[in-house]
Formats: C-alpha cells, structure tokens, sequence
C-alpha cells in the first residue's frame, strides 16, 4: 500500500514538472476613453537596451503630447494572459476600444518605435 502511495506520487510530481509553466512579464499600461497602451517586457531581460527603447519611446511619446492625464501603472501578468507571444518581448501594444491597432515588436530603435506610436495614435484619433 505504501508502495503504491508513493509511486503515485512521484507519478504526479513526474506530471508537473511536465506541464508547461508560464512566465510572467512586466506590463506598463495607460489608458484613456479609448485606448491603451500596454508594453510587455520579460521580467528577467537578457536585453535590456531593447526594452530602453520602448520606455525611451513612450516617454518622449507622452512629452511631446503633453498627456497630463495619461499616467501609467506598473504591473505584472501571466504570459497567458497577453496577446503577445513570449518570443515577441518586449512588446508594445496600443488598442482601441479593447482591439489591437498597432503591434510593435522585437529590437526596434527608439525613433522607430516612437513613429508607428504616433501613427498608430494618430490614426486613432482621426477616426474618433
């Protein structure tokens, strides 16, 4: 009977280690009436002039546009709970009203980054 219980048991330690695990990503969000914005950046960066320039982008993004009222929160998710896949880090994503309108992704330049976000936002707003 023994035998059996711990045979079991390490039968569902064998299974758990087996299922696939998640990782958790960083998020930087804002929001408005109608949009988002959300940049994803992996936790433990092996890159991380990659995600400067995102943060470098956004910044200078909401400087120039004088967003006073846009602030940004810091948090954690699950990689299952973006609409970014994990080899995509970091990521920036901007929707409106709940839908992806613009997706950067990868190891852009700040200026690059910078031009789709103004793009995309300004696209936004013209169809408001």
């Amino acid at each position: 009977m023994t035998y059996s219980r711990i045979i079991s048991l390490i039968l569902i330690i064998l299974l758990a280690g087996c299922i696939p695990q998640s990782d958790n990503v960083e998020v930087l969000q804002a929001h408005s009436e109608s949009y988002g914005v959300y940049l994803y950046t992996e936790i433990d960066n092996d890159h991380p002039s990659e995600a400067d320039n995102y943060l470098t982008a956004l910044l200078d993004w909401k400087m120039k546009h004088d967003h006073k009222s846009l602030s940004f929160e810091q948090s954690e998710a699950n990689t299952g709970q973006i609409d970014v896949d994990e080899d995509q880090l970091p990521a920036l994503v901007v929707k409106r009203d709940g839908k992806v309108i613009e997706l950067i992704s990868g190891d852009s330049g700040s200026q690059d980054i910078m031009n789709k976000l103004e793009s995309s936002i300004s696209l936004t707003n013209k169809n408001s």
